[in-house]
């Protein structure tokens, strides 16, 4: 159901009423500093690096790292995408 409702989205002010409507400022601010972390750690910063230029603590740093570690041909893909725009 999830995909299907991101699907019938079309367009960026529509997209951004799905998500306040869906998720918390929290939760969104999350997102965000989340592939904030995966793009820094993509460019090559060290977790440290990443902390100050995001910012955010070396906790959650070290998170996102491992997330990205574990996961980076998808997240690479997806920020390949961003990055064309």
């Amino acid at each position: 159901m999830l995909y299907k409702l991101f699907q019938a989205v079309h367009s960026e002010a529509e997209f951004n009423k799905l998500l306040y409507l869906t998720f918390t400022e929290h939760e969104r601010a999350m997102m965000l500093e989340r592939w904030k972390i995966f793009d820094a750690c993509d460019r090559g910063l060290t977790q440290r690096d990443v902390a100050k230029e995001v910012p955010c603590s070396i906790v959650t740093s070290t998170r996102g790292a491992k997330v990205y570690r574990q996961n980076k041909a998808i997240i690479q893909s997806f920020l390949e995408r961003i990055r064309q725009e």
